[in-house]
This record gives structure tokens, sequence and C-alpha cells, in this order.
């Protein structure tokens, strides 16, 4: 739905469309939407500072994320496959954290470790959707490229119907 809902090549791009692995992705994204900006204007014919080449709507802030590193907030899922009682190697695999010695050397994590991982994600969410009510709307600034009102709303009927 989100490739389909742009130009890019890639599912997420980046403010121009590129790459956003290339992009300064804590100045320019989560910044601003964890602490929340200012509205934008356009520059002036003669450019110089203060204004910019897109107009962007001001963004509040997040409570839960201001002042936090979008590194700390990644540490989330770990700290819920460590709860699940997953292994310590496909836990530390999945945040992309090497294992010293012998156990990082000869342990490997299986398709039946990634399953069991995503299974217990997977009902976390399920668990999470069941707390939203059909009222659920997405804060965003910018209208959504895609129907996710309508996508979250059947993640909620659907948690509703397992409870």
């Amino acid at each position: 739905m989100l490739l389909a809902s742009h130009q890019s090549e890639y599912v997420f791009p980046s403010i121009n469309g590129g790459e956003l692995a290339k992009a300064n992705f804590s100045y320019h994204y989560w910044r601003p939407i964890a602490d929340g900006r200012p509205a934008t204007v356009i520059r002036g014919k003669r450019g110089g500072r203060g204004g910019s080449r897109r107009p962007l709507p001001a963004w509040r802030e997040v409570p839960a994320y201001k002042g936090k590193r979008l590194y700390l907030v990644r540490h989330g899922a770990k700290e819920w496959t460590d709860e699940d009682g997953h292994s310590r190697v496909a836990v530390e695999s999945r945040m992309r954290h090497e294992l010293p010695g012998v156990e990082g050397t000869y342990s490997n994590v299986t398709p039946v470790m990634e399953r069991a991982i995503m299974v217990s994600l997977q009902v976390r969410w399920v668990q999470f959707a069941g707390t939203l009510g059909q009222d659920w709307e997405p804060i965003s600034p910018r209208p959504l490229p895609v129907d996710l009102v309508g996508w979250m709303n059947r993640q909620v009927t659907a948690a509703a119907s397992l409870n």
C-alpha cells in the first residue's frame, strides 16, 4: 500500500524521494517527530536563512518521546523478546548485536526461533490493538498516503474477536 502511494522505488523514501538510509534520520525526521517543530515557510526568491524549499505544517511534540534518542526506543522490542523468553542468540541477532566467544561463533538463529519471535510480537500487537476503540485516529501532521485508519480498524476488530 505504501509503495503504491508514491513515485519512489523505496517503501519509506526520504523527504526528497531518495534512500532513507542516506538521510540524517535523527535530525530531519526523529527530532521533529519527538520534540515537535514550528511550521516552515517558503524561502524568498533570493533564498537565505529562515525558510524552506518545502512548506511543512507545525507538528506537536509527542510527550512520550520528547528528548529521547531514537536509538533507545528500539530497545523496547528487545525487552519484549527477553520477557517472552526467546533465545539470547535470536534476540541479539534481531538487534544486530554480535555475541562474543564460542556462543557467537557457533550459535545460529533457526527459522523456528524467528517464527517464535514473530508469533509473540504478533500476540503483543493484537493485545495492544484490542485496547483501541473503533474511533482510533493516528496523529499525523499530513494526510496519510494510505487508509491507515481503515487498516487499523480492521486490526482492532480482529483483536476484539479473539478476546
